[in-house]
């Protein structure tokens, strides 16, 4: 393999070098002292746990038999044995049977998490319908583009909102490391009227591990491809001896090399939680969570003509991404009485990132040689989240009702400096590459460099209603959103005020076999920033969607399937000014169109499998450019995959999971002109896991696992956005581990 090589710097990193390694020790030793320092003060003896108690044991082996008594005690937030979810709250706010929401709704349990090795968000959902969670190749890890049903999605975390690409927030993208989440929800299709502004392709929300009562301990390590470092823990359980205040401490670092040469990935984070229960019908719940990225990995795109996948097009001795981010906030909850209750959910969370990359151009005519681009970004954002919630459970006569009214309210303040370097950056040559060149500093502003504001209140109100065999949904929302902007380059200050009202309605029919088909109408918005030739402020882009489905839920089987189909259109697109150089109308629209299929199934006690397929027709309806009837880039019309793993139950191999699935990935259009698509991916993934305590009695609570994912190291491209912007799919990637759990 042809790293290239590096010559000495004139840059000064030799220190900073040296300060990364250091931080990289102390992370990963932080990690495992805390850990083993846990572990030594607790007891050794594991506690019983009560069947209804199964689920609140996160991480461990699946058990051979499914124990009723736990699927029935599932909740919207908590945990699920195995990898069939009942029960959410990211289509409705309110704890509702996935078969009352009349839209499509993905859980990825934290089973499903852990025995197919996932390491960040995206890979979690690699076997999720409507949704493409690597679009931006490896990427991805540490900023978190996800694309469902062809659009940009929104991401919330306990169902608050978390800033992200579709907020104008530059780099400054929360992500979160998967070890610290019970569950991962994707709802498929506009959610506006829950959330407030956002994507009409689909929200993720990500639903933290809560306390439990059973006291819960769990430490481990793990190794792997490129020199893979990384210790965890999870501890859990009452304070007190009543039980009115419970806690939960779960910790995360790694420290690993990448399929690029030179370029680092490592995490610290940490989730402490604490509930008090000072009566049954009142809880108050205090989250934070603290995460630092001092090498958040790789921000850069290569040609589509690029030979190698590790050759690293940038410049090691300058080349950094760094984040943090943390976040403090609460959870109240109190019931009156047997109709009304009360939520209220708040967050205030911080995050900074600093990124200095040598970008790739695309090569100079006629060579092998790579035009590049020095730039330097950095920024902050400051946000404050508060959701407020009523909610009344009632009968008028045969109609059961379960009605929320709700107000909401976002406050998120952004900084962001952009410079770059556009004349005097060496080159880099691909069949002799060398590193080490000075890299001249960024001293060219861009005019995306600015201070935001972004102030978005919301009122909403939903009813729920039972009605013999029908449950229909109905919801309308208004909102008032201020955004502000002052350019850092000119002065200049935009403002822009946006009201819009959102709405959706839909009915469910649940047949006694199980089967139940759905309907339902939602509408959606997003504020962009922007004004017309003549100074008028840009609309919001609105959405609309059609979509029809059918829900099944055997009675007496542990399994769920969902068949979707949609018909989306999303409309005030920006698009070229044909008058006016330089500016834009708002005369775009595109349309996705398309159906999904998913299901989650425990076939036996021992058999579970997975299964989904997305197909996606997704074309520009209207423009005043050449992407008119063109497919927007990076988008596959098809993707499928297929997951199954079996557990022994008994004989020698008692303990033992295996599990494999396919992953397919279709090609996707890699320009806006539609000149070249990039290939399709067919991807084998791998888990073998072993409960020794099931088969070595001096083992209890030890299990250790192998996962390997893309399994025969195809190569391709995730996805490109020109011929010289393309990202490079993940390659094989192996860990193993071990953990104990008590």
């Amino acid at each position: 393999m042809n790293r290239g090589r590096i010559i000495k710097s004139s840059n000064n990193v030799g220190d900073a070098a040296g300060k990364t390694r250091r931080i990289k020790v102390r992370t990963i030793t932080a990690v495992v002292a805390l850990a083993i320092a846990k572990m030594a003060s607790a007891q050794t003896a594991a506690a019983p746990v009560a069947a209804s108690d199964a689920a609140a044991q996160p991480g461990g082996q699946l058990p051979a038999v499914v124990v009723q008594g736990a699927r029935d005690a599932e909740t919207g937030t908590g945990p699920v044995v195995g990898y069939v979810a009942r029960r959410s709250t990211a289509g409705t706010k309110t704890d509702t049977p996935i078969i009352k929401v009349p839209q499509s709704i993905s859980v990825v349990t934290r089973d499903q998490t852990d025995v197919q090795g996932a390491q960040s968000v995206a890979q979690a959902l690699r076997y999720t319908s409507g949704i493409n969670p690597e679009q931006r190749g490896t990427n991805t890890d540490s900023l978190e583009y996800l694309y469902a049903r062809g659009f940009l999605v929104d991401e919330f975390w306990n169902g608050l909102r978390t800033p992200g690409p579709n907020g104008g927030f530059g780099f400054n993208v929360t992500s979160f490391d998967p070890y610290l989440f019970e569950r991962i929800e994707l709802l498929h299709g506009p959610a506006s009227v829950l959330y407030g502004q956002g994507s009409p392709g689909g929200t993720v929300n990500l639903v933290s591990k809560m306390p439990t009562v059973t006291p819960y301990h769990e430490i481990g390590l793990q190794t792997g491809s490129y020199g893979r470092v990384q210790g965890f823990f999870d501890m859990s359980g009452p304070v007190d001896q009543d039980g009115k205040v419970l806690y939960r401490v779960t910790a995360d670092g790694f420290n690993t090399g990448t399929q690029t040469d030179y370029v680092n990935q490592q995490r610290f984070s940490i989730a402490p939680t604490i509930q008090f229960r000072p009566t049954k019908d009142t809880t108050f719940t205090i989250f934070a969570n603290y995460q630092s990225d001092p090498e958040a990995g790789i921000y850069n795109s290569v040609p589509y003509t690029w030979q190698s996948r590790s050759l690293n097009p940038g410049e090691p001795t300058w080349d950094s991404f760094r984040k943090t981010q943390a976040s403090i906030g609460y959870q109240l909850e109190h019931r009156f009485n047997d109709v009304w209750s009360f939520k209220q959910s708040y967050r205030f969370l911080r995050n900074t990132q600093t990124i200095q990359y040598v970008g790739n151009d695309g090569f100079k005519a006629g060579t092998d040689t790579l035009a590049r681009t020095a730039y330097l970004n950095y920024g902050s954002l400051n946000a404050h989240t508060v959701d407020n919630q009523l909610n009344a459970k009632f009968d008028t006569g045969p109609v059961k009702h379960n009605v929320t009214v709700g107000l909401d309210y976002q406050n998120m303040q952004f900084d962001h400096y952009f410079y770059g370097n556009l004349t005097s950056t060496p080159g880099l040559t691909e069949s002799n590459p060398i590193y080490g060149q000075t890299i001249p500093y960024p001293n060219f502003m861009f005019a995306t460099s600015n201070a935001t504001s972004i102030k978005q209140l919301g009122v909403y109100a939903q009813d729920q209603l039972d009605i013999g065999k029908w449950s229909f949904l109905f919801g309308v929302r208004e909102d008032w959103a201020n955004e502000d902007q002052t350019s850092y380059k000119t002065g200049a200050t935009t403002t822009q005020f946006n009201r819009a009202f959102t709405w959706r309605a839909g009915g469910v029919y649940q047949f006694d076999s199980g089967v139940a088909p759905y309907f339902s109408y939602s509408r959606s918005f997003q504020p962009q920033f922007g004004t017309s030739y003549g100074g008028e402020a840009f609309s919001p882009l609105t959405a609309e969607q059609y979509e029809v489905g059918v829900k099944f839920q055997p009675k007496g089987f542990n399994s769920f399937v969902t068949v979707s189909a949609f018909h989306l259109t999303e409309n005030n697109v920006q698009t070229t000014d044909p008058l006016h150089s330089g500016f834009s109308v708002l005369t775009g629209q595109v349309r996705s169109q398309g159906f999904e299929v998913e299901g989650h199934a425990s076939l036996t006690n021992n058999l579970q499998l997975i299964a989904s397929y997305t197909y996606t027709n997704l074309l520009n309806t209207k423009s005043n450019s050449a992407s008119l009837d063109k497919v927007p880039v990076g988008i596959p019309r098809n993707t499928a995959s297929l997951w199954a793993d079996y557990s022994v139950s008994a004989g020698p191999l008692a303990g033992l999971l295996f599990g494999g699935g396919v992953r397919y990935i279709g090609g996707s259009y890699g320009d806006t002109a539609n000149s070249f698509m990039t290939s399709s991916a067919t991807l084998v993934d791998l888990s073998l896991r072993y409960d020794l305590g099931r088969r070595f009695s001096g083992l209890q609570g030890w299990t250790t696992w192998l996962n390997v994912s893309n399994l025969l190291d195809r190569k391709y491209f995730a996805s490109c956005t020109g011929t010289n912007y393309c990202y490079w799919g993940q390659g094989r990637l192996l860990t193993a581990g071990a953990k104990y759990q008590w």
